[in-house]
């Protein structure tokens, strides 16, 4: 090794000092340690760091310090001790090693002699792994402004370098950052490249990967910290992150849950929800009582990466749950050294970002008189009410959070967070507070054999809900009404003051509720109280470190309380419940319980260097259980129903296991096995077995790619597998069971109804549901990784798929049952690509972007599948009422609605369709065509970087998919006005263009559902070094949800099911956040 290549271990300092060496008093025991391991304890102290040259000093070399209260230089000098020719000397944070004209180590004295700072010029060369020179480098001098970048030679040039800046500290990407002492003459530099892509560590079931030995189709993110806007749930920081994952939230109230879709799902009847696992603890998908968020218990802040598992390579391992995909949560750990804090607080401010136009009171007054069947004496009100202006609001919201990590004694990591949520919905009286902590250890003991992993999560969410028909009711309700009567009898009157249209002295029976006293006479509350936690032991073996066993025991607890309080004659009493006026006092508690054992064992060996074999094999044991409660009362304590009691549990148990074999880091193959037992089947069918294979080749490791100076890393991915799907109907499916019958079957008995029960259909053979998927992948690299992405190809059968069938009457309770007889194919092509276009020294620019596509397609529905023969599906309102289908041959939830006929000018004719033959009848013949899921998804993010300042962009669309306008289709002309007497304003699409009546089931108002949103938008500048090295500050301003683009007519595009039901809007919010670091 020649004097140029040289290689620096360099730290920054936590603390900022300018003490003199003696000032430095050091506590230090290290016993048999490599200098190199005493160098990094000793800054992880005190601060300083050792800028050396690597053929100065011997790193590996074994030493052992004890120091009590001891002079810095007197420490310095036991970790060199036996080091031949070493002068030091301690400049402000700085411990210089240079080679000394002697045989022991001795100390610079820095004297009375003042150094002159003459400005000196710095040259030299920047080269890579294999001597090749590289561009762009930047190379700045330690404690100076400004610096250099190599040019295409890979030299560079520093000018006015201060004598007194001994080092240079120079950064590449794909190349590890380094510091280096200043020397005499032109240096010569040698850039390492930075592994640390391919090597970070990805969590997988039951155990963990290196990200360049993955086998199966695996993605691993981090949630973004700088540009995620006012995120108060966890998937939030999944949108548009992840090629093959959609997720779409399902309200734009604060607080509310999303549908998680993995390539699509695998199931029609049974759920399509991802296996959800928080740092090891599988959780229940099943619903919660008043509540839609299934994690929304999981502060965001603590949450460190999100693994993707998508093909059955990755996910088979959990066998009958994981035919969805799975999502694993891995919360943020303790850290070595110093304890450290992190305080963030956002404010923030929402509104609606688009509202649907209706007709105002004068241009409803106009209109009315138009429409034919209104009465010639027909009386309109004197007001001019905007009642969408009434019910929605400006809302406010903050987010508090602050975190400690450490050290306890240099052997137990230890993390513990608060988070405080009060979110405001757009809504108004909807908000939602949440109240979380996060608390983690992680002690070693043993010499590092034995490892304990604690981790305990505790949330309370409390979310004022809203009714959110108030969304359609403000756009139908009449503008020319009042909100308030004005009676001064309001407290007896029906409505309680609150304008309801009357027939006499009576309430009309069939009537809207006014959206006002919807939001403020109706107190709809729940409260969730959740804890999540784990402990996970792990024990090397003494002497054969190669196997480890480890235990993990977790628990999820959740108890969910909801309560819906209504005052006596409120207008919604007239409409709903006893529909006289007696009020409500509704209370319903719901109980879940999730217990875990996981027992297994790891193995892992190289044998000649060239064979690694690894090997995993467990026992797992699961329970379930839930209980829930009921009680209807009025407000005086009145029983008005009979009370709903339910309680249900189910156990799991598997075995399981995973070998891995690499021969010569190129050729790889992965296989695992794993057996359920499920409870939720009877015996001849409880048992299922869930086998994967894939195969690996790195070919960017072969001898014709080795030192391809453009290519990084290549990888060809192959797996089959298969997985299940257990999550069906509910936890007794092949047993006789009873529900509770629907209000309307409720029997008077005295002055209490009784709920009836009803007994459900059953199967004894049902079994679950079972994914066979093949998956060719390819993981790329260019440039040191300066762009990377991947390429996955899907194909996935899905057999055994539920499916409600007629019976024969009389062989089973009930006239339709559901059992395991279709089958769908499904398959996709994902890719995603990263790049950093621009590095400079004060500029650069990343990039991301996927790319989705995925097509469906049901094969089997019944025994016999006859022609036309379809499931219904996407209900719209009423019974019976649907405009979505599952047949066969078609994609899953397809449109089935009537082809619309139009004039010469391209005018709908009403009542009029297009029949199979081309002719035009007014028979209302449907068809199935286009569908509700899209073809593609995109996700995009950018993010810019000026010296102390980020710009960063995010957005995602989906596009191939079809929406049901039901808002435009429920509405006619005619509505304006019921034979009761009461009237109902429409939009001013229906006005100038809509049918006189009702319209449901023709394909006119199935629009294209194409769509891009610009998600995030956040400008932040950093404070770096405050009052100590350690400590900085970030503030960002951002702007969410700022727009979409699409041509959809409708108030938001992305809805997962394809029917547009005046959902609550998703607000456009502006948000400024600080974040400090100390």
């Amino acid at each position: 090794m020649n004097n140029y290549r040289k290689a620096i271990f360099v730290a920054s300092a936590l603390l900022c000092m300018n003490a003199p060496m003696s000032a430095q008093q050091v506590t230090l025991k290290i016993s048999n340690a490599t200098v190199k391991q005493a160098i990094n304890q000793l800054k992880q102290q005190t601060g300083y760091s050792f800028v050396f040259s690597s053929t100065d000093i011997n790193t590996q070399k074994t030493v052992s310090v004890s120091a009590t209260n001891e002079d810095l230089s007197s420490v310095v000098e036991q970790i060199l001790k036996g080091q031949k020719g070493i002068d030091y000397k301690i400049e402000g944070k700085n411990i210089i090693i240079t080679k000394g004209k002697h045989n022991g180590v001795k100390p610079v004295s820095n004297g009375t002699k003042q150094t002159k700072n003459t400005p000196r010029k710095v040259t030299g060369q920047i080269i890579d792994e294999n001597g090749e020179p590289l561009i762009g480098v930047t190379i700045t001098a330690n404690g100076m402004q400004g610096g250099a970048i190599t040019d295409f030679d890979g030299n560079f040039v520093l000018t006015d370098v201060p004598e007194n800046v001994k080092a240079l500290h120079v950064s590449y990407i794909g190349y590890e950052e380094k510091d280096i002492a200043i020397s005499n003459g032109s240096m010569k530099i040698k850039m390492v490249p930075d592994n640390k892509q391919l090597d970070d560590v990805v969590v997988i079931g039951y155990g963990t990967v290196k990200k360049n030995d993955l086998t199966g189709s695996v993605s691993a993110i981090k949630p973004d910290e700088f540009n995620k806007g006012a995120q108060s749930s966890a998937q939030d920081a999944l949108v548009g992150k992840v090629a093959g994952v959609n997720v779409v939230s399902s309200s734009g109230a604060p607080g509310s849950g999303s549908t998680i879709r993995i390539r699509s799902g695998a199931s029609l009847s049974a759920s399509n929800d991802p296996l959800i696992v928080i740092d090891g603890v599988p959780v229940d998908n099943s619903s919660i009582e008043g509540g839609s968020n299934l994690i929304g218990g999981i502060n965001p802040n603590d949450i460190e990466t999100f693994t993707v598992l998508k093909d059955a390579s990755a996910t088979a391992i959990y066998g009958s749950r994981a035919s969805n995909g799975v999502i694993v949560i891995t919360t943020k750990k303790g850290t070595k050294g110093a304890p450290k804090f992190n305080y963030t607080a956002n404010f923030s401010v929402g509104s609606t970002a688009k509202r649907l136009k209706v007709l105002s009171a004068d241009e409803f007054r106009a209109f009315v008189p138009t429409v034919s069947g209104v009465p010639s004496n027909a009386v309109l009100g004197e007001y001019n009410t905007d009642w969408q202006d009434e019910i929605y609001r400006t809302a406010f919201g903050m987010d508090h959070n602050i975190s400690m990590s450490g050290n306890i004694n240099k052997k137990a990591p230890v993390r513990v967070s608060l988070g405080y949520t009060n979110q405001s919905g757009i809504i108004k009286t909807n908000s939602y507070k949440r109240y979380t902590f996060d608390g983690g250890i992680s002690p070693k003991f043993l010499k590092d054999h034995l490892s304990l992993n604690v981790n305990l999560k505790a949330s309370m969410e409390d979310n004022v809900r809203v009714d959110e028909s108030v969304v359609g009711n403000a756009l139908s309700y009449d503008p020319t009404r009042p909100v308030r009567t004005g009676s001064t009898t309001a407290t007896t009157d029906p409505g309680l003051g609150y304008f309801i249209w009357m027939n006499g002295n009576s309430p009309m029976a069939i009537q809207n509720n006014n959206p006002v006293a919807q939001l403020n006479l109706q107190d709809m509350n729940n409260k969730l109280y959740r804890s999540i936690g784990n402990v996970s032991v792990n024990y090397k073996v003494h002497g054969f470190e190669d196997l480890q066993f480890n235990m993990n025991m977790g628990y999820d607890v959740l108890e969910s309380k909801y309560s819906k309080d209504v005052p006596q004659f409120a207008g919604m009493m007239y409409t709903e419940n006893k529909k006289d006026g007696t009020g409500l006092d509704f209370n319903s508690k719901q109980y879940k319980t999730n217990t875990l054992l996981d027992l297994y064992a790891n193995y892992q060996h190289t044998f000649a260097e060239k064979h690694d074999f690894s090997a995993m094999a467990g026992y797992g044991w699961q329970h379930f259980w839930k209980k829930y409660n009921e009680t209807t009362l009025s407000p005086e304590g009145t029983e008005l129903f009979s009370p709903k009691h339910a309680k249900s549990e189910y156990y799991l148990l598997s075995l399981y296991g995973r070998l891995n074999y690499t021969y010569d880091n190129k050729y790889m193959v992965t296989a695992t096995l794993r057996s359920d037992a499920s409870s939720r089947f009877a015996k001849g069918n409880r048992y299922g077995y869930f086998p994967s294979v894939a195969l690996g080749w790195k070919i960017s490791e072969e001898k014709f790619l080795k030192d391809n100076k453009v290519l990084t890393n290549l990888k060809l991915r192959l797996s089959y597998g298969q997985t299940g799907q257990q999550d069906i109907i509910n936890d007794y499916p092949y047993m006789t069971t009873f529900s509770v019958s629907y209000p309307e079957s409720s029997y008077l008995f005295g002055d209490k109804w009784y709920n009836t029960y009803r007994p459900n259909g059953y199967d004894r053979d049902i079994k679950w549901e079972t994914t066979e998927t093949w998956n060719a992948g390819l993981d790329y690299g260019f440039l040191n990784n300066r762009i990377y992405g991947t390429i996955d190809v899907y194909k996935r059968h899905t057999k055994d798929l539920l499916n409600t069938i007629p019976v024969i009457s009389g062989v089973n309770y009930s006239a339709v049952l559901t059992t395991n007889i279709g089958e769908m194919d499904n398959k996709g092509v994902e890719f995603s690509i990263n790049a950093v276009p621009v590095q400079t020294k004060d500029f650069s620019w990343s990039v991301g972007l996927n790319y989705t596509w995925n097509d469906s397609k049901i094969t089997k529905l019944n025994t016999v599948d006859t022609e036309g023969s379809f499931v219904e599906t996407g209900a719209i309102s009423g019974t019976g009422k649907f405009v979505e289908c599952f047949m066969v041959g078609k994609r899953p939830y397809t449109f089935y609605l009537a082809k619309q006929a139009y004039d010469e000018n391209g005018k709908p004719m009403e009542g009029k369709y297009v029949q199979p033959d081309g002719s035009i009848d007014t028979k209302e013949t449907r068809f199935a065509s286009r569908c509700a899921l899209p073809k593609s998804y995109l996700g995009f993010n950018t993010q810019f970087t000026y010296k102390n300042w980020e710009l960063g962009i995010t957005g995602h669309g989906s596009f191939g998919n079809y929406i049901y306008n039901y808002v435009k289709a429920d509405q006619y002309q005619q509505q304006v006005y019921s034979d009761q007497g009461n009237f109902s304003n429409i939009l001013k699409y229906t006005a100038d263009n809509g049918f006189q009546q009702q319209q449901l089931y023709t394909d006119h108002f199935l629009e294209k559902g194409d769509f891009f949103r610009i998600d995030n938008i956040t400008l932040g500048y950093t404070f770096p070094k405050l009052w100590n090295s350690s400590s900085s500050l970030r503030l960002s301003a951002a702007v969410q949800n700022v727009c979409v683009i699409t041509g959809y007519s409708g108030l938001d595009p992305e809805i997962y099911n394809g029917i547009d039901r005046n959902v609550y809007p998703r607000p456009r919010t502006f948000s400024i956040t600080a974040n400090l670091n100390f």
